[in-house]
């Protein structure tokens, strides 16, 4: 069946352009959006359309646009930025379906595609004998092919894609990111961090040694990036210190006091706002300096596989916590926070009494996540989009339901 895509804002990448060939190859249509400079230098030689009006403004423009043309498809990546935000009940009442790009649930070689939304706002069930059910029809999750994904290139892209938001400013004047920060701000943390890089892993090889041997029993907890919808939409807290702060308080006053605490910072973080000070600072205050450590590297998997428990908002390392067995509670609305995955109780209760995942009800949450939501491929490297695409449009195609 023929369809007509309308395509939202994507990646800082090349990946919604070739998607867009690829489907217009299949005989569909596809009318590309920009709100950014950015955006049209990836939009390619599609039909597209300029969003370059004031945001409140925007509800009456997708009216008009999905008048104008018999849309039955909307893509996106993200599912909360403000620019997307207004057509989420508009395609409802239109009864067009909404398939949404992301980062991949399940790390690494995958990318999320799912319908409605994501994260939070994704229609996964949080019913484990709904899982356990449907394993009977749900093939075993495969293991990713790799895609050759490489954090250079998608800072290529990334820094193509803001030199040119800055290039035609003027065409789109109202234009607001979703990222709080001035670019070059951004990368000049980014850099500072690449250049203390060999240093962060040595540091963090020393504790994760100083952890093995001295076989004292520790915590994990992975933090996330301060704008990240995941913390700012999809969890109590309004950024990743307010988290830090819940749990270290919580650490001081409950958990063992042979115990320690690792946080380990998130691996794109910038640096503009220091974490470490305050943890570390938070730390002395709650008498548990002796007990932290902070880290800014480390391999996940070795910390994992050692560690007394895990703490996460709503990472994606929640799932490497449940492949390695480890207890795990999520502080926000992540898809696998559900009786038998996570601890159910409180925070406060957690660092004595959470027990070992259900492993046979990881298996088949796993094994239908991977079949229903993620695609092998990333959005950055030509190997990487070329396998991702084949598998979106094959996954756009089957779908045949709002």
């Amino acid at each position: 069946m023929v369809r007509s895509f309308l395509i939202l804002q994507g990646t800082a990448s090349p990946f919604f352009s070739r998607l867009c060939e690829a489907l217009i190859e299949r005989s569909h249509a596809v009318h590309r959006v920009s709100f950014c400079g950015g955006d049209l230098l990836y939009s390619g030689i599609h039909a597209s359309w300029d969003f370059r009006g004031q945001i409140d403004s925007l509800n009456c423009w997708y009216v008009n646009k999905l008048k104008s043309v018999n849309f039955t498809d909307v893509i996106m990546f993200g599912d909360c930025r403000e620019i997307h935000s207004p057509i989420h009940p508009i395609a409802k009442a239109h009864g067009l379906r909404v398939h949404v790009f992301e980062e991949g649930y399940v790390r690494p070689h995958w990318l999320t595609m799912e319908q409605h939304g994501v994260n939070g706002r994704s229609q996964l069930p949080r019913d484990p004998a709904w899982y356990l059910e449907q394993r009977r029809f749900t093939p075993p999750s495969p293991v990713g092919e790799p895609t050759g994904y490489n954090l250079f290139e998608r800072a290529f892209h990334d820094i193509r894609y803001r030199a040119a938001n800055t290039l035609y400013a003027p065409r789109f004047p109202h234009y607001r990111s979703h990222r709080p920060r001035n670019g070059f701000f951004e990368y000049a943390g980014l850099a500072t961090r690449a250049l203390r890089q060999r240093q962060h892993h040595k540091d963090s090889d020393l504790v994760t040694r100083e952890l093995l041997d001295s076989k004292k029993p520790y915590y994990i907890f992975p933090l996330q990036l301060n704008s990240d919808a995941q913390i700012v939409v999809h969890s109590p807290f309004d950024g990743v210190q307010r988290a830090i702060t819940k749990v270290l308080t919580s650490f001081a006053r409950h958990a063992p006091a042979h115990t320690w605490l690792v946080v380990k910072n998130h691996p794109l973080d910038t640096g503009l706002i220091d974490h470490r000070s305050h943890a570390i600072q938070l730390a002395r205050e709650l008498g548990i300096a002796d007990r932290l450590r902070f880290i800014d590297a480390g391999h996940l998997p070795t910390l994992l596989d050692n560690a007394r428990g895990a703490v996460v908002v709503n990472s994606t390392v929640g799932l490497s916590a449940l492949h390695h067995r480890r207890p795990l509670i999520a502080l926000g609305n992540a898809i696998y926070n559900m009786p038998g995955l996570t601890w159910q109780g409180s925070l406060d209760d957690f660092w004595r009494d959470a027990g070992q995942p259900d492993m046979n009800l990881y298996q088949a949450f796993l094994d239908y996540v991977v079949h229903h939501t993620q695609i092998n491929g990333d959005f950055y490297t030509k190997t990487g989009i070329a396998m991702a695409v084949r598998g979106a449009v094959r996954r756009l195609e089957a779908v045949t339901h709002a």
